[in-house]
């Protein structure tokens, strides 16, 4: 048999219907595999985070699997299907074999179903959980896109400052041009208006002389 993951969205799933579907999916296949039909309903976990459920099962097909939760009434997202890797040097006290489940007899249902791992109180809280810190994602993801929204806008006016700066150095530069054209402008103008003074004095002092 092929193994195959079933994802289940839990998030408006409250904690007694998860236990009820499970035992409904586990029915289910017992009923298909009365009917000369290869599935297993091996195991489950709940992603509390992301307010999902994962469910493993070995079948013949993606159509039994399917099969089982039509049956069952219970919805889900996707099946695929899935290759065991684990390695075999890894000791059975590390990682306990598929084949192990077999042996081990629930009280409600068949060994091929699965027994809840946890009471509905715990499954509560870690709904419960899941969806605060769901919740506590989004406000980081909102606060992060205000963020770099912000930040690109500091970014754009950064820009447009550094363009004016660079604007006002270039008018600074010209300005300096200017300056330095205006003071050598004056000094030369000072330059004839002293020798024109001077040769006025000088005229001056030899009409006097000549008297």
């Amino acid at each position: 048999m092929a193994l195959y993951v079933v994802e289940r969205d839990l998030s408006s799933v409250p904690p007694e219907r998860l236990l009820l579907d499970q035992r409904r999916i586990a029915s289910a296949c017992i009923e298909l595999k009365a009917q000369g039909k290869r599935i297993r309903y091996i195991s489950s976990v709940v992603v509390p985070a992301d307010a999902r459920a994962v469910d493993l099962f070995g079948a013949e097909s993606a159509e039994v699997v399917d099969e089982a939760h039509s049956t069952a009434q219970v919805p889900y997202s996707r099946i695929v299907e899935i290759l065991d890797l684990t390695p075999s040097f890894v000791h059975r006290g590390t990682s306990r074999s598929r084949r192990s489940l077999q042996r081990t007899r629930g009280t409600a249902v068949d060994a091929e179903a699965i027994h809840p791992m946890t009471s509905s109180s715990e499954l509560a809280r870690w709904l419960a959980d899941g969806r605060r810190l769901f919740t506590e994602c989004l406000e980081i993801l909102e606060n992060s896109e205000r963020l770099q929204t912000r930040s690109q806008t500091l970014e754009s006016e950064n820009e447009m400052l550094r363009e004016e700066v660079a604007r006002l150095r270039q008018r600074v530069d010209v300005l300096e041009a200017d300056r330095s054209d205006m003071v050598a402008a004056f000094n030369d103008l000072a330059g004839h208006v002293t020798q024109v003074v001077d040769h006025i004095l000088q005229k001056s002092e030899e009409g006097e002389n000549g008297k």
